[in-house]
């Protein structure tokens, strides 16, 4: 699990390194306004993107390849140790549920999940505009019904970070801890990976603020693995359903608005009001998974 996180780390560094140095992040910015469209994780704005302005194609891939770092880091501890024996464990999660759990069940669990990740980010909409209001803006429109399918099987993030987080480091946990233990330490490491492409929170916020603004989005990313390692498990260990819960997390549909803080004090708010509900639901989830059981938490490796 240690050298996992390290090989993500030091792909996702390398690779932003090459994205600064290449002047990437302008060329995206000259596709994004070409296109008239805002900056989005999902796949679809990458690709408009490019195709508004090719000269961006290198920025895009760039900016990709180091979301992707987790799953690249599968990739390469399976050469280290494991070999193909680890990446077909890997794969065998890359479903929506379980066989054993079944499409009747498994397409309950999936409404369900829908269901209850939209209604944290409309609690968190809320929070937002009693909170944060001077940053926040929320407009309600039936295209969020239509981005909700692009928000959790398209949003890069999502897609590209799953297979290492939930298809890989969790299983791997679940070997010596239990699954309380293993979230949160997923979490940790989730959050934590993110730190290197979050260092402008130090340029525009100072030392202080770029620290409560980190701690804020580790309280909400660690509160956010337990929720989702409950769902993952009932679903039997299904990463497709990881990537839609961590799409709906990321909120391409702007179901719960959009905040842009301008300060490190509407910043981390904005991340503690992400938070809230998934603190309230884990609270709820754990005692009620401990008493009825979590699900499949075969280790890797078990197969």
């Amino acid at each position: 699990m240690l050298t996992f996180w390290l090989i993500a780390v030091a792909l996702e560094v390398l690779l932003g390194i090459a994205f600064l140095l290449t002047g990437a992040d302008g060329a995206i910015d000259r596709g994004l306004s070409k296109a008239g469209i805002d900056f989005s994780s999902d796949l679809l704005t990458a690709v408009r993107v490019v195709v508004v302005y090719p000269a961006a194609f290198l920025g895009v891939t760039l900016a990709l390849a180091q979301v992707a770092a987790p799953d690249l880091a599968v990739f390469i501890v399976a050469r280290i140790r494991g070999g193909r024996r680890l990446l077909r464990a890997v794969g065998s999660r890359f479903r929506p549920w379980s066989n054993e759990v079944g499409a009747r069940r498994g397409i309950r669990i999936w409404i369900t999940v829908v269901i209850v990740f939209s209604a944290c980010n409309l609690i968190s909409g809320l929070l937002h505009r009693a909170f944060v209001a001077q940053d926040f803006t929320w407009h309600f429109s039936w295209s969020m019904l239509a981005l909700l399918p692009v928000a959790m099987l398209l949003d890069a993030g999502a897609l590209l970070e799953e297979n290492g987080w939930r298809g890989f480091a969790l299983p791997v946990l679940l070997r010596t801890r239990g699954p309380l233990v293993a979230s949160l330490i997923v979490g940790f490491a989730w959050a934590s990976w993110h730190f290197p492409v979050k260092y402008d929170a130090f340029t525009d916020y100072g030392l202080w603020g770029g620290l409560a603004y980190l701690g804020a989005f580790t309280i909400k990313i660690v509160a956010l693995s337990v929720v989702i390692t409950f769902f993952w498990a009932r679903a039997g260990q299904a990463t497709l359903l990881a990537i839609a819960m961590h799409g709906l997390s990321n909120d391409v549909a702007r179901v719960g608005g959009l905040v842009d803080g301008t300060t490190w004090q509407s910043s981390a708010i904005s991340e503690l009001d992400l938070a809230v509900p998934f603190i309230i639901l884990a609270l709820v989830l754990v005692p009620y998974a401990n008493r009825t059981g979590w699900g499949d938490l075969a280790p890797l490796g078990s197969e």
